[in-house]
């Protein structure tokens, strides 16, 4: 049987003209000028028991969880979290190692029985954006790795960070999730941006 691939992303190469590493400014539900649209999101509880369900099987070792978020566009602006799905990987020295193959497959499969989902973004457990968090981003960016396709209202895939310490701090009424927008910055290009975005729990009469 073939082994799967996997899609190695490393961090950002070490620069010797003392090129300052990558940072992130974090702002908290800030909608800056860079952002076309006022965007919002709309995650259904079934995505979020899916991530917390991957989380509690997750191997031996590791430390958190990060898969694919589907859904799709609606009323404008809102983002609908419709569904979700985890990907293998693994941290190393050099990068993550995210297994490609899986997550074409996996997509496949979903949207054979649900053609309107696509791909809107991609998940992580932790309380924190760090510096694996833009070599996942980079992966689904790409068109050819992920397929996000981005559109005038989300040019960029979505970052759903969910906090699974259930602390008192971070289970608030957000219940320890959090959405972000990555904004390319005019000011240097090493700095990158994730923006929090408005996110609320949708659910049905049924749930």
């Amino acid at each position: 049987m073939a082994q799967p691939v996997h899609a190695l992303w490393g961090l950002p190469e070490k620069k010797t003209k003392g090129t300052p590493p990558k940072c992130f400014n974090i702002a908290s539900r800030v909608q800056k000028s860079s952002i076309e649209q006022p965007l919002s999101c709309r995650v259904h509880p079934v995505t979020v028991l899916k991530i917390l369900d991957a989380y509690v099987r997750r191997p031996a070792g590791a430390t958190r969880t990060i898969g694919t978020l589907l859904g799709w566009i609606s009323e404008g602006s809102a983002v609908d979290i419709t569904d979700s799905f985890p990907v293998p990987h693994k941290d190393t020295e050099e990068g993550v190692a995210i297994d490609q193959d899986y997550h074409k497959s996996m997509l496949e499969l979903r949207q054979k029985v649900s053609p309107r989902e696509v791909v809107v973004g991609w998940f992580s457990t932790g309380d924190e954006i760090n510096a694996t968090s833009a070599v996942i981003h980079a992966f689904y960016c790409k068109k050819e790795s992920s397929q996000f396709n981005p559109t005038a209202v989300l040019p960029g895939p979505l970052h759903l960070l969910i906090d699974t310490s259930l602390n008192q701090q971070s289970f608030g009424e957000s219940f320890g999730l959090k959405t972000f927008v990555n904004v390319r910055t005019s000011v240097a290009e090493s700095l990158l941006q994730f923006h929090e975005v408005p996110l609320r729990v949708q659910t049905s009469a049924a749930e």
